[in-house]
């Protein structure tokens, strides 16, 4: 049967409750397709399913977290629909209301509002559904002889996937929605025959909802069947306004909106010529933690030198391998393929071919070799062995949109670095695997660069440094195995001293200290971080040699609002060197007055503590699933007074909506001022509802420091909250997932996106 890509426009907007907005999921003939949620400003909710042709499909809109909480009623209200471009008014003939589940009963006429749980469906007939191809969405001139084929991918949030604009010299041409598989997007114009011009693939939706994140990865662009990669040096990427500023380096992942822009040559536009577009292959990147596979670069596609095991110094360096008569070849080293590189201004790339190598000393990039990129070559590994001769294996000082990309690194110094940036801009180390020696990519003083696809394993010390001004650094998609092996340390993951960092879809195993840490531990603001964004990361087996950290860890010592999100993680197994004894080992800790934080919609199950806060104030911590946790679930504390420091009064921090599960601890130990948090409206469950597990000092409750959440509830903690069965999956198990007809979905709280969190499957 024929199939049909349908594009389905869901107009909605909510009434939210207790801070969370109305969500709704979205299915066809009973099966997801997506999902929303909907905020008091009417919005386009877009899905893109492919379904049969035609034939008749039921559009099912199902709210499913009405409620009311404090007086505040929580409502969905759908404006419109549309169908393959076919409007369809919610009170229209063929639309029908299934109230609370979707069974058949309770039905009534279709409308507008939604003030139960229930499901809009529309009875769509096949007239919406005509057969057509799969393509994506095509403009320009008809006809025309100019063929541009952008290869991308994307992540979607809210049900909503990352949309693109196709502008010609800053003309659009044409546009469309991406979804989670590569695929080539093909558009056509007439652009002037024998003359330059830009191609620009402008990304306009970037969003973060509920720990979604939604971002676009550009493979590459073909212009007349000349295909580039993203990170050519013909690219550059325009953050922000199309206009000439915060313009880096050209980047496969678009985190932030802004413009990807060719500079494409005359050459690519001949007078005439109508080539079929190519369609790139996409680059792998690691998907299976336990057996991680190796990185790839892609194969080349233009003009590079080579360096190979069986190369010479004395050759040209332009081809792959040795020719037949054994005049000509690839290089033998890296410096020798820098030094190329300089002196010919029309290449920039180099491959290094498989084999292992053994450079004397570590390769240093100053100013004269910004631009330019080392890879693997193919799927072959090529494996640079470290010197005893050298702390770092490759150094940046001083250069700019630099990419190194598909090598492996081994056998460094213990206390050195594999790769040390400093004083650069635009970086980005991909598809890299590092094992052992000390440090592994150290990023400093180097704004705008990517950390992303990378594989650690036994690193001696921190896996991934970001410090000291790397404002705007990405670090996506590595997984990092035992780091600090040699050098218990920090973190597998480190950012320090570096704001709008993104630290996202990240896994990171067994690490002796803290899992993830972000923040400050100078007390004069000199090392402040800000606005970083840790979201669907998955941090297992955190503190194995500690008694003092976190899975996650954030810490502020300069006391101030530090405007960090932690969303849509998952961490696990955060333990302790004595586990019984006086530990300070939590899943998420916010350390040291760390202040102004989200931490919200976070899977934090079978640590010691689930979630602590340290001395901080204005710190929301929601909608949270806090499972199996042998200590307290969480916790606050306002003495922050080692060394005989004095901090600002812990107060104003929101726990509420949480999921808190006290089957194997406490569920609450609050030490300080009646002022330090307000709990309301979360959903308790585990232990005997009398049992004595929330504990507070001073003394607030008539049962003294210890009490039930009775006892809790009339000392004014915790309005609207409630004792309940859960209705994990398998909790005996360790699986604090919760099952689909769990409760705590009536009462408010907003399903978590677990596929979501961890490494890019399949990126």
């Amino acid at each position: 049967m024929a199939s049909t890509t349908t594009k389905i426009v869901v107009n909605a907007q909510g009434k939210a409750a207790a801070g969370t907005n109305a969500h709704f999921t979205l299915l066809v003939d009973g099966t997801k397709v997506g999902e929303g949620s909907a905020a008091a400003t009417a919005k386009d909710f877009t899905f893109t399913p492919t379904l049969s042709a035609d034939t008749a499909h039921k559009v099912q809109i199902q709210y499913d977290n009405d409620a009311t909480i404090s007086g505040e009623d929580r409502n969905l209200t759908v404006n419109g629909i549309s169908i393959g471009g076919k409007s369809v008014a919610p009170t229209a003939g063929i639309v029908s209301y299934d109230k609370f589940a979707l069974d058949g009963k309770d039905v009534v006429a279709g409308q507008s509002n939604m003030w139960w749980d229930g499901t809009l469906v529309v009875n769509a007939d096949k007239s919406y559904f005509p057969a057509s191809t799969t393509a994506a969405p095509t403009a320009g001139a008809a006809g025309g002889k100019d063929t541009i084929v952008v290869n991308a991918s994307g992540t979607e949030a809210a049900g909503v996937n990352a949309h693109f604009k196709l502008l010609v010299d800053g003309k659009t041409i044409g546009e469309a929605t991406v979804g989670t598989a590569a695929k080539a997007y093909s558009f056509t114009t007439d652009a002037t025959d024998g003359a330059a011009h830009k191609i620009q693939v402008q990304y306009d939706n970037d969003a973060v909802i509920n720990g979604q994140d939604r971002g676009l990865t550009v493979n590459s662009i073909a212009v007349n069947g000349h295909s580039y990669a993203s990170t050519s040096s013909a690219v550059t990427y325009d953050k922000g306004a199309l206009d000439g500023k915060d313009v880096v380096a050209g980047q496969k992942g678009l985190w932030w909106d802004g413009t990807l822009e060719l500079h494409a040559p005359a050459s690519d536009f001949p007078a005439g010529t109508t080539t079929a577009p190519t369609t790139p292959t996409t680059p792998t990147t690691p998907t299976t933690p336990t057996t991680p596979t190796t990185p790839s670069a892609g194969t080349p596609t233009g003009p590079a030198f080579y360096v190979a095991t069986n190369g010479k110094d004395s050759w040209s360096g332009k081809l792959a391998a040795p020719n037949a008569d054994g005049t000509d070849g690839p290089f033998a080293s890296l410096a020798k393929a820098q030094t190329a590189m300089r002196a010919d201004p029309t290449i920039d790339t180099t491959y290094v071919r498989g084999g292992d190598y053994h450079p004397a000393n570590g390769l240093w990039l100053d100013g004269q070799d910004s631009g330019v990129s080392f890879h693997g070559y193919g799927n072959e590994k090529a494996v640079i062995h470290g010197s005893s001769q050298a702390s770092v294996s490759f150094g940046l000082g001083g250069a700019k949109n630099v990419t190194i990309e598909g090598l492996t690194f081994a056998d460094g110094v213990v206390g050195g670095h594999y790769v040390f940036a400093d004083n650069a801009a635009g970086l980005t180390f991909a598809n890299n695997v590092v094992k052992g020696g000390g440090y592994g990519i150290t990023v400093q003083n180097s704004a705008n660069s990517q950390v992303v696809g990378n594989q650690f394993d036994h690193t001696g010390a921190e896996a991934i440094f970001v410090k000291a001004h790397s404002n705007a650094t990405v670090v996506s998609n590595n997984l990092v195995q035992h780091s600090n092996a040699a050098n218990r340390g920090d973190a597998g993951i480190w950012i320090n001293g570096s704001s709008d960092v993104k630290v996202t879809h990240n896994q990171v195993e067994n690490s002796p200290e803290k899992g993830i840490a972000v923040g400050s531990v100078q007390t004069d603001g000199s090392d402040a971080t800000y606005r970083v964004t840790i979201a669907n990361n998955k941090v297992v087996n955190a503190n194995l040699e500690s008694n003092d950290g976190g899975g996650i860890y954030l810490i502020n010592r300069q006391q101030d609002l530090t405007n960090h999100t932690v969303l849509n993680n998952e961490v696990t197994g955060t333990t302790a060197t004595n586990p019984t004894g006086d530990v300070a080992s939590r899943g998420i800790y916010l350390d040291d007055w760390t202040s102004g934080v989200t931490v919200k919609g976070n899977y934090v199950h079978g640590n010691i503590g689930g979630i602590f806060l340290h001395g901080g104030w204005n710190n929301t911590v929601d909608n949270n699933l806090i499972a199996g946790n042998t200590g307290e679930a969480i916790g606050l504390q306002q003495n922050v007074g080692w060394s005989g420091w004095k901090g600002h009064v812990m107060s104003n921090n929101q726990i509420t909506g949480n999921v808190i599960d006290t089957s194997k601890g406490d569920a609450v130990e609050i030490y300080g001022p009646s002022t330090s948090g307000s709990f309301h409206d979360n959903e308790y469950a585990g232990a005997n509802a009398n049992a004595q597990l929330f504990h507070a000092w001073p003394q607030v409750m008539s049962s003294g420091s210890a009490g039930t959440l009775q006892n809790w509830q009339s000392a004014g903690y915790d309005q609207g909250s409630e004792w309940l069965n859960a209705h994990f999956t398998n909790a005996s198990a360790g699986n604090y997932t919760l099952a689909s007809d769990s409760p705590v979905y009536q009462h408010g709280f907003d399903a978590l996106a677990f596929d979501q969190m961890g490494l890019l499957h399949g990126a």
